[in-house]
Formats: structure tokens, C-alpha cells, sequence
């Protein structure tokens, strides 16, 4: 589910190519997901009108009880994950720090999210500034990105 739920994401921020659908579901199919939607789905090609592709994306998620984000949903997501890879290793603290920004940046103009763009835009930017301090940045990444995952009621592995 974790490629169909990265490819509704991007299908929200309009990040997603139509044409390599058809392609994932076949593989959500191969790794044990099955709605009838999904079916159609692998069975459309590339060259299928883009319009039934997404049609049939959005129904096959939602029959597998996950239904296409909104765009600020998918950001809210996008920054999550790029806090996760943070911790997981998976993305540097510089990478994730940078998504981290570039997504809360997307988000509505809460305070919550300029907080978030101002804190990660200066540790991010301190990163660059300070190479000699990198270590004590990259932990305050960590602190703050696992702070950012709790808020949003995620569980932190640390």
C-alpha cells in the first residue's frame, strides 16, 4: 500500500505521471492488494486516456479504504514522511530538514506551519553556516522533527 499511498500523494501535488498507474497497480496486485478497481486498473495501458487512469486510481483507493488526499493533506504527509526519513536514516538531516521547509511552506498559513517554516528554514540554513557545529544541528533536527511526527500523532522510534 506504501507505493499507492506515495503515488496518491504526488497525484495530488500533480507530481504523479497518469501513464505510470496501470504499471503500479499491477505491482500492488503482485505484492497481495486486490479491489476490483485495482484489476481494471492493471489492465489499462500507458497509452489510455488519462482521464479513465485517474478515474480508476481514485476508486481502486478508495476501495482499499484510503482515498485520495487533498493537496494540503498530501503536503501534511509529505513533510511527515520526509521527519520519518530524518530519523530513520533513510534521508540526511539536511535533505529532510530542506523537504521538511519546502513542505511547510505548502501548508496553510497557520502559525504552526510558519513556526515550522522559520524553525527548519534556520536550523537548515545554520547546517550550511556552521559546518564545525553539524553534529549539535543535526540533533536538533532530530528533536524537532521527532516533535513535528508526535504533534501529529505519529509514533517516534528514537
Amino acid at each position: 500500500m506504501d507505493r499507492l499511498r506515495r503515488a496518491a500523494m504526488k497525484q495530488a501535488l500533480g507530481e504523479q505521471p497518469t501513464e505510470d498507474l496501470p504499471m503500479m497497480a499491477a505491482l500492488a496486485l503482485a505484492d497481495g492488494l486486490e479491489s476490483p478497481s485495482l484489476v481494471e486498473l492493471a489492465g489499462l495501458s500507458r497509452r489510455d486516456p488519462p482521464a479513465d487512469i485517474r478515474d480508476l486510481f481514485a476508486q481502486a483507493l478508495a476501495e482499499l479504504g484510503h482515498p485520495l488526499p487533498g493537496v494540503e493533506e498530501a503536503w501534511r504527509e509529505r513533510m511527515l514522511d520526509a521527519a520519518q526519513a530524518m530519523l530513520s536514516g533513510s534521508l540526511s538531516h539536511y535533505e529532510a530538514s530542506e523537504e521538511i521547509y519546502w513542505c511547510a511552506c505548502h501548508l496553510d498559513g497557520t502559525a504552526m506551519s510558519t513556526d515550522l517554516v522559520l524553525l527548519f528554514m534556520g536550523l537548515w540554513s545554520n547546517w550550511e553556516d556552521w559546518p564545525d557545529e553539524r553534529p549539535i544541528i543535526e540533533q536538533d533536527m532530530r528533536v524537532v522533527a521527532a516533535d513535528l511526527l508526535r504533534s501529529h500523532g505519529e509514533q517516534v522510534l528514537e
